[in-house]
């Protein structure tokens, strides 16, 4: 509960706990329930994919005009700073943080490149029961490797989600700031004077704004992907064209031949 030298404190905004929490509900479903393994599964796990895309390209952009707490700028610091704060951690004394704390910060540029790099490899791969909607484009020797690289990236992310939530338990348990409930609600209990100098959060126009432009990125996606698409149907798609170019060419041969 707030004190009389501590106030409740908007930090996190709108947009960036739906960012968090729908981040959390589609990885999860990925990494956890759903797989490619054909059929509904397989349009689950792309659609959610699809969608983690979108909630990326948010993201990125928000790190740029989004509220104060939300910006990369206040966030990722230099290693100066993280050496600092890991010192102090070392001691079990690890100071105060408004926004994130600068070990944390890192943990989230780590965290949205890994999901990046899931992404990228997902659209171009190809397995047993499913291909990226851009598998098409490159050789499918090549769209195989990047599904077992995708497969691991995947096994990656999943070691990270453990560390990052290891930290924000260490983080209660050292400090005392309930991470999760901050997450939810968007505040912080702050000491007076701190919280009269944090800046508002911005408005949620701006993030409708960015919000329609991921959607259509996410529709972009959907519209381009062939759901019933595999790793033998890449493989027999030159063939067919092969095939029926030379069947085409023999009826032209045939309509071209002479006269009797």
């Amino acid at each position: 509960m707030p004190t009389a030298s501590h106030q409740a404190t908007p930090i996190w905004d709108l947009p960036t706990r739906i960012f968090h929490w729908l981040l959390v509900l589609l990885v999860g479903t990925n990494l956890f329930l759903i797989g490619p393994r054909g059929g509904i599964e397989t349009v689950i796990h792309f659609v959610a994919g699809f969608a983690i895309a979108g909630l990326l390209l948010f993201r990125l952009l928000w790190g740029f005009i989004g509220s104060p707490r939300s910006r990369f700028v206040d966030f990722v610091r230099p290693w100066s700073t993280v050496r600092t704060y890991l010192d102090r951690l070392r001691r079990l004394r690890p100071p105060p943080a408004v926004g994130h704390n600068p070990l944390g910060g890192w943990m989230i540029v780590v965290l949205l490149g890994t999901l990046a790099i899931l992404i990228i490899t997902g659209v171009f791969a190809s397995g047993r029961h499913a291909a990226g909607p851009f598998a098409h484009l490159i050789p499918v020797g090549v769209t195989a490797g990047l599904g077992t690289l995708h497969s691991l990236v995947a096994n990656l992310l999943i070691g990270l989600i453990c560390v990052h939530v290891a930290g924000v338990a260490v983080e209660w348990f050292l400090t005392g700031e309930n991470l999760v409930k901050s997450m939810l609600n968007g505040r912080k209990e702050l000491p007076a004077d701190v919280a009269a100098q944090e800046r508002p959060t911005v408005g949620l126009g701006r993030a409708a704004a960015v919000g329609l432009l991921c959607l259509a990125l996410i529709a972009a996606l959907i519209a381009a992907t062939d759901f019933s698409a595999d790793r033998a149907s890449l493989q027999a798609a030159p063939e067919q064209a092969s095939s029926g170019a030379m069947l085409q060419g023999q009826q032209l041969g045939a309509a071209s031949g002479p006269a009797n």
